[in-house]
């Protein structure tokens, strides 16, 4: 089962005065699948805003954005054809890979670990060796969260399972519920879920990370191998409008909320569309400014991945067995559409941004 919202139809009709670009009989149609169900305002960058704001029409491109329930769902679109861009982790696109699946990653809007294992503010637990024989909540037993948390206690000596349970908690009011009711005594979550935690006034310690995974990489968009030249300026024009996103939302997270709640409706608070709401959410949000930034990785560009980090990204899932072997870095990721990607006038953006009143 799948949502799904083709914006580049009926999100485009809301909106008057776009750019011009090519007329709607050019439009090239293109499906874009994500590895989630439900796409909050986290996920603006590479959903609503390139959609509202024209960025993909003016690539002449006519753009469905899709939702599924996972990684592996994703991934198998893909590889089909059913999709022609997926955007997912690292782990899954490498995993696939590792398969025999020929798929590449050429963009990635989120660059940065977003992980880590947090332990109560108040309490006597105040390093990971102190979870010895404690329970440790995660979102789900297949998410990022719980592996990411298997690799980082196996560093310091402790077997999930063995010394140390996990549980699933969801997130939100249930998960809070569940440390406050002593039946988990840590999380392993991601900054999103903490930040919102804290907002609440659940008072949780900076979360413990693990350094083999700073850079980790997320929302990468992932292709079949022949389509990076058989589909090169789809691919430009779809990474394009997100890295323009990017630009858009840091200029003014505000209203990047406002445009997302708008396009996904069902993804806004249930107490309404208020002032306090939205920047509530633009505060959440700004934990992953650095991530989402043209510094992100120290490049000075949108997008890209050295291959030396996607080697380092690779040596933390072997090393904490959730990859089998190692490949050369190439076989995951190509920068080769990266300098394409990054020729826009990002200050014209930002100014746009800035000046921009949601009607």
């Amino acid at each position: 089962m799948r949502a799904s919202l083709v914006l580049a139809g009926a999100v485009m009709a809301l909106v008057a005065g776009l750019p011009a670009a090519a007329s709607a009989q050019s439009l090239k149609k293109v499906t874009v699948v994500h590895a989630i169900p439900q796409l909050t305002a986290s996920f603006a960058n590479e959903s609503s805003l390139p959609a509202y704001l024209g960025f993909w029409k003016e690539e002449g491109l006519d753009v469905e954005v899709n939702t599924t329930p996972g990684s592996s769902a994703a991934m198998q679109l893909v590889i089909s054809g059913q999709a022609d861009i997926g955007v997912g982790n690292a782990h899954a696109a490498m995993s696939a890979r590792q398969k025999g699946a020929k798929i590449t990653s050429y963009y990635t809007s989120l660059r940065g670990d977003i992980f880590g294992i947090a332990l109560p503010a108040a309490g006597d637990a105040k390093k990971l060796e102190d979870l010895k024989g404690k329970v440790v909540g995660v979102s789900s037993f297949a998410s990022g969260g719980a592996s990411y948390a298997k690799g980082l206690l196996g560093s310091v000596g402790l077997e999930v399972g063995k010394d140390v349970t996990l549980a699933e908690v969801g997130v939100g009011g249930r998960a809070a519920a569940a440390l406050q009711g002593g039946q988990v005594q840590a999380f392993a979550l991601w900054d999103e879920m903490y930040a919102r935690m804290a907002l609440s006034g659940l008072k949780l310690q900076p979360a413990i990370t693990d350094p083999r995974a700073k850079s980790l990489f997320a929302s990468n968009l992932v292709v079949r191998d022949p389509d990076i030249k058989a589909k090169e300026q789809i691919l430009i024009g779809i990474a394009r409008g997100i890295a323009k996103a990017q630009v858009f939302s840091a200029a003014n997270p505000e209203a990047a909320v406002r445009i997302h709640w708008k396009v996904y409706p069902q993804s806004a608070p249930r107490e309404g569309v208020t002032d306090k709401t939205v920047k509530e959410e633009a505060e959440i949000l700004s934990v992953r400014s650095r991530h989402y930034s043209k510094d992100a990785l120290g490049t000075g560009r949108y997008g890209d991945v050295p291959l030396s980090e996607v080697a380092a990204v690779q040596d933390y899932m072997v090393a904490t067995g959730q990859l089998e072997k190692k490949l050369d870095p190439a076989e995951y990721y190509t920068n080769d559409l990266i300098d394409k990607i990054n020729s826009f006038d990002a200050a014209a953006i930002s100014a746009r941004a800035k000046s921009f009143k949601l009607d």
